[in-house]
């Protein structure tokens, strides 16, 4: 797994390389149709450029009835036997919405030939999961070749960061290593902030598929509404527990301010808090260190538990018995 995690910032790069597609019609909305590895690329564009136009994710089997002929849908599974995305493949191609296919086989690249549809294909051999690089890639260059967004210069300007970090967070020193190293035998809890929720959502599912761990995620303010009183029973769990509060350092002062009383009023209920935020000089840059930080996480931690970051069992054997 650490070699697939390495590969990323390569993956970013080869998916210049693949094709971008011009699509009919004026876009207002965006939808990106996938499960697990693969729909998680869909939470971090809205995370990016959510802000520019509407974007939906969808992690289900239809598609909102709102995503129509003016919309372009991305429909993304990396194997391309995924039945969920498939399914909401056929519900967008019924809606008449604008379709890119973004798939390294299976039956989504029977569909796309079949109908004609525009196709990115990428390499085989990787983990849906692992694969990010160039599933991330070839969305958000076919948003940009629609006019969504401009972001093909500070994507490969991310390349040569990303690999520096890839070094920097292998050594058992680094701030990979620390952080995983105070979530080993204890429950993590993950804090966000609107801005990186999409973050905290990353490194719970890698946490889960790599580790085998259980991951709990929520996002501020609106934990302070509610949770912030849970932080306390059943304490033999709680007093176990490590809280981790992600941020932006472009958030609301009045959110980083509530992170740092949240902090303050929940460190004696837990075994240890740490608050981490992005580094780089733009706001791709920030998100992208933090999601190579947390796979990087994932997989010392998986280490520690002497667990396989590659294998997932129990997925494997539901996909097998939902078969019959």
């Amino acid at each position: 797994m650490i070699e697939i995690i390495r590969s990323i910032p390569k993956q970013l790069k080869e998916s210049f390389e693949f094709p971008t597609y011009k699509v009919e019609g004026h876009i207002k909305k965006i939808g990106i149709c996938g499960m697990g590895g693969s729909g998680i690329v869909g939470d971090i564009v809205k995370g990016l450029i959510g802000d520019k136009i509407i974007i939906e994710v969808v992690k289900d089997y239809h598609i909102p009835s709102y995503l129509d002929a003016n919309s372009l849908v991305f429909i993304i599974s990396y194997s391309g036997n995924t039945e969920e995305t498939i399914s909401a493949f056929e519900s967008a191609f019924k809606n008449g919405c604008r379709i890119i296919i973004i798939t390294s086989g299976g039956k989504l690249k029977e569909i796309a030939e079949k109908y004609e549809i525009p196709l990115i294909l990428i390499p085989k051999g990787y983990p849906p999961r692992g694969a990010i690089g160039y599933m991330l890639g070839s969305v958000l260059l076919n948003l940009e070749k629609n006019g969504i967004v401009q972001i093909s210069r500070e994507l490969k300007e991310s390349i040569e960061f990303l690999d520096k970090l890839t070094k920097e967070f292998e050594s058992h020193s680094s701030i990979a290593f620390e952080i995983a190293s105070k979530l080993y035998l204890r429950l993590p809890i993950i804090y966000s902030t609107k801005r990186t929720y999409h973050i905290a959502y990353r490194w719970q599912t890698q946490i889960n598929e790599n580790a085998k761990s259980f991951c709990h995620i929520n996002v501020l303010p609106e934990m302070n509404h509610n949770e912030i009183n849970g932080i306390k029973n059943p304490q033999s769990i709680i007093s176990r527990s490590w809280l981790i509060f992600i941020y932006d350092e472009s958030d609301d002062e009045r959110i980083k301010r509530r992170i740092e009383i949240t902090s303050e009023i929940l460190k004696d209920s837990v075994m240890g808090v740490s608050t981490i935020k992005g580094k780089g000089e733009t706001y791709l840059h920030k998100m992208l260190y933090l999601i190579i930080l947390g796979d990087y996480v994932s997989y010392f931690l998986a280490r520690m538990y002497n667990e396989d970051p590659y294998s997932i069992p129990r997925i494997e054997e539901l996909k097998t018995r939902m078969k019959f």
